[in-house]
């Protein structure tokens, strides 16, 4: 009987709009991965406690509430789900921004230790595209989630571009996802 080899964790990061959920699900169905969104897991959750606090249920990047009260949650959440599927061998995506905790070098260590990614092959895949293609696909899928992001335009894109994940013991991928179809061969090869 062949070893099977362990399961992976892709880490999908990069801005709103960057185009992760793409990227994130092509990868599921052509990889056989279990897709794991953020949002799909914590929005109506997340929302209903900002509503409980007198806030938007979709106020996040202006509300300190959801920063400091919320947002781990939700990313431990996320984790805890990961975490099951990847102890049943099951490979995951992990479909979230995760740019609040780009600085801590040992981000992904602590993970490895506190969700048990025990023989996990760990990787991190930053979606990315310039500027004037993010503006245009954050205002194409007209979320109200965004609203804030277009209206301080300048202070977001600055935000983005002071946050480099320096996230270490992991495999680090940079992918450009400016193309209208994604370069298919491009992409999986680095998951084999």
């Amino acid at each position: 009987m062949n070893k099977k080899s362990n399961p992976k964790a892709i880490f999908l990061i990069g801005s709103a709009g960057a185009g992760k959920s793409t990227v994130g699900k092509f990868l599921a169905t052509k990889l056989h991965y279990c897709y794991l969104d953020k949002d799909i897991i914590a929005n109506r959750f997340t929302g209903e406690l900002l509503i409980s606090r007198g806030y938007q249920p979709t106020a996040r990047d202006e509300c300190e509430y959801y920063k400091k009260q919320v947002m781990d949650i939700e990313y431990k959440t996320l984790l805890d789900i990961a975490s099951e599927n990847l102890k049943l061998n099951n490979s995951v995506i992990l479909d979230a921004p995760f740019l609040s905790y780009f600085s801590d070098k040992d981000y992904i260590s602590k993970i490895i230790q506190q969700f048990n990614f025990s023989n996990v092959d760990t990787y991190v895949l930053e979606v990315f595209v310039p500027a004037e293609i993010l503006k245009q696909r954050i205002l194409d899928r007209n979320n109200p989630r965004d609203i804030w992001k277009l209206d301080n335009w300048d202070q977001f894109i600055e935000g983005i571009n002071q946050k480099k994940c320096l996230w270490q013991n992991v495999t680090y991928i940079r992918f450009d996802n400016s193309a209208t179809q994604i370069p298919e061969f491009t992409l999986l090869k680095n998951f084999e």
